[in-house]
């Protein structure tokens, strides 16, 4: 018989009343069995975990042998009373091959205060200073406010989910969960405590392998790396960091190493009420940290009550590599890209290969150094160059692993660039088959959708990738680039100008205001919004060739002369599209010279070439047979 409970409990529209053995609704007595009510009382009373099926059984029938059939007979009569679907959890949640949680808020004002339970796992002692309780209680308090009593007493639990998980890529950094979306969650930054700063990459990789782990489970939407990136360095407080997020949950920790000995501590913290659901931490052999991840992930995957199907296990469970030396490459790389540097790109593809030459069968390894190539595409190398040594580390990648969603999403973007639409598409759908949660696919795949003329599903594409990360400058910005596709250039303004609001630093939307201004003949303010991004960034080659067109439109010669020649000054230093040489010919009305430069940028598949067919920039030599030849040969109008 499970336990007589006194106090009321009110949950949703219903009030479960202990001594009377009464549920209700709205006043309404709901009829339950005994065994159901008695199920429903212990899941209620042990709401803030998850209850083994064995657990449940041995309170609901301690005397008896009975089949697990009667437990689920139960939580099924139970969901029929509170009038939950099948699938849909509102009250009960089942953590498949576990047990079960009640996850509906619950009310319970005589409810005795109850603190967090923190974990210890250790091997051995580890060899560094230990922190007093009172610095402890100093970063617990710090998390988020406190309502209950008790709360800043909470030490730090622990983490290190995945100092060595598979990592994750420049665009699983942007991975979320679009369409499950039942639970929000951020990991933010794990703060290292390390002396020097030769180990600052250590907490982000933790992080980011974190995220990788989380985002792959079906039922909650993890913020991506680069959402939380911008809180790292604790500048700003996590109260205010889950706020602005929109998150359910945070995960917050602190890294130290020394020597081969690790520790991370990690924290689970319900944002609404600021109520701490797991804590625990880990003092490990550096070797240990698979093990570790493996744990932290289920334990935050319990502590949510998110149901885990057999591929969620699975992916909970997996390690890219087991190679020590090729993962702290990997996060060397991903470190060294997170700076979007020319020196950090090329560091990132060495730092790549080398993970790959540790471990020759590192399937994300591959993947990050597809994904490192194809940004330096059109950017740092001709896309000639740079896409083939893409195209083929991904098919490495997925050669290794089909189902890595990276592989496919990684193909996709450098087939796509490489004008092989078709082979595009199908890439993108296996890529979000597999993982529907990547900001970064929806948005090459929203590029994709442009390139084909269906500019409402591409945007249709970056408002789900919002959803995932509604913070992203990029995504903000380049929504307005769908917008000047589909030639609706107050809305690509009013896009626009929302983003240089939100984001005042970040150049992007000053090039795409700059844009829709050009096109609407508006020279001075177009000139206005390329200068104010070429100053953010002197690398935005793109920026200075809209300052070209700006001027020779204007009747300014001269300066647009001047930035043609700025620009061929850069040949040796970066790389230059000739389409952007191109385009400033053309404003100025040189014709051979505009077809010239295009054919070069033919020859060199210049990226922009994509968008050939619906970019108003183009609108005066539509008619010309160059053009239409052109276009046929790249192919993408098809």
């Amino acid at each position: 018989m499970a336990p007589e409970i006194n106090e009321l409990y009110e949950f949703g529209d219903f009030r479960l009343e202990g001594t009377r053995r009464l549920l209700r609704r709205q006043g309404e007595a709901i009829p339950l069995t005994s065994k159901a009510f008695d199920t429903l009382l212990v899941l209620v009373r042990n709401r803030d975990r998850v209850l083994l099926k064995d657990e449940l059984m041995k309170a609901l029938w301690p005397d008896s042998f009975v089949e697990e059939v009667n437990l689920a007979q139960n939580i099924s009569a139970l969901r029929k009373a509170l009038g939950e679907s099948p699938g849909e959890n509102r009250y009960i949640a089942t953590v498949p091959g576990r047990g079960y949680r009640f996850v509906c808020p619950v009310a319970n004002p005589a409810e005795p205060e109850q603190e967090l339970v923190v974990e210890r796992h250790t091997t051995a002692q580890i060899l560094i200073q230990e922190e007093s309780e009172a610095e402890e209680a100093g970063v617990a308090g710090k998390l988020l406010p406190a309502p209950r009593p008790g709360w800043e007493r909470i030490a730090l639990g622990v983490l290190a989910a995945g100092l060595m998980a598979g990592g994750i890529l420049f665009w699983r950094m942007r991975s979320g969960n679009a369409e499950a979306g039942t639970h929000s969650l951020a990991v933010l930054p794990f703060q290292s405590l390390a002396a020097s700063g030769d180990d600052e990459h250590l907490g982000l990789g933790v992080t980011d392998a974190v995220i990788t782990k989380l985002s792959n489970i079906h039922g909650l939407a993890v913020r991506p790396t680069d959402a939380v990136m911008r809180y790292a360095g604790g500048k700003v407080e996590p109260a205010q960091a889950a706020r602005e997020m929109g998150v359910d949950s945070l995960l917050s920790g602190k890294i130290q190493k020394s020597g081969q000995r690790i520790r991370v501590t990690v924290q689970l913290v319900r944002v609404r009420d600021g109520r701490p659901l797991w804590a625990q931490s880990f003092d490990e052999n550096l070797t240990s940290i698979f093990a570790v991840e493996d744990s932290i992930s289920e334990k935050v995957a319990e502590a949510l009550a998110v149901n885990l199907a057999e591929q969620d296990k699975e992916q909970l469970e997996r390690h890219y590599t087991e190679n020590i030396d090729a993962y702290r490459n990997y996060l060397e790389g991903r470190y060294a890209e997170f700076t979007f540097t020319r020196d950090g790109m090329n560091k990132a593809i060495a730092y790549f290969s080398q993970a790959i030459a540790d471990d020759p069968s590192y399937a994300l390894a591959y993947a990050g150094l597809a994904d490192a190539y194809t940004t330096e595409s059109d950017w740092l190398l001709s896309p000639r160059e740079a896409l083939p040594k893409a195209e083929s580390a991904a098919r490495k990648a997925l050669a290794f692993d089909d189902n890595l969603a990276e592989g496919h999403e990684a193909l996709a973007h450098a087939l796509l660039h490489e004008w092989r639409l078709a082979e595009a598409n199908r890439e993108f759908h296996r890529a979000l088959q597999l993982n529907p949660n990547s900001v970064s696919t929806r948005y090459t795949y929203a590029e994709y959708l442009a390139s084909i003329g269906q500019a409402d599903q591409a945007i249709a594409e970056m408002n789900k990738a919002l959803t995932i990360d509604p913070l992203s400058p990029e995504v903000n910005s380049f929504l307005a680039w769908d917008y000047y596709l589909k030639r609706d250039y107050d809305g690509c303004l009013a896009v626009s100008q929302k983003a240089v609001q939100t984001f005042p630093d970040f150049w992007v939307p000053h090039l795409t205001s700059g844009m829709c201004h050009l096109i609407k003949r508006q020279n001075a303010e177009a000139n206005q919004e390329f200068q104010k991004a070429r100053a953010m960034n002197p690398e935005s080659t793109f920026a200075m060739t809209g300052l070209g067109i700006g001027y020779a439109r204007a009747g300014d010669k001269a300066r647009a002369r001047k930035i043609l020649n700025e620009m061929g000054g850069l040949d040796g230093e970066r790389y230059v599209s000739p389409v952007y040489v191109g385009l400033v010919y053309g404003a100025l009305g040189e014709r051979d010279r505009e077809f010239d430069y295009l054919a070069k940028g033919y020859d060199d598949q210049a990226e922009w070439l994509l968008w050939l067919t619906f970019d108003p920039l183009f609108d005066d030599v539509r008619s010309d047979s160059r053009f239409k030849e052109l276009v046929k040969k790249v192919g993408v109008a098809e």
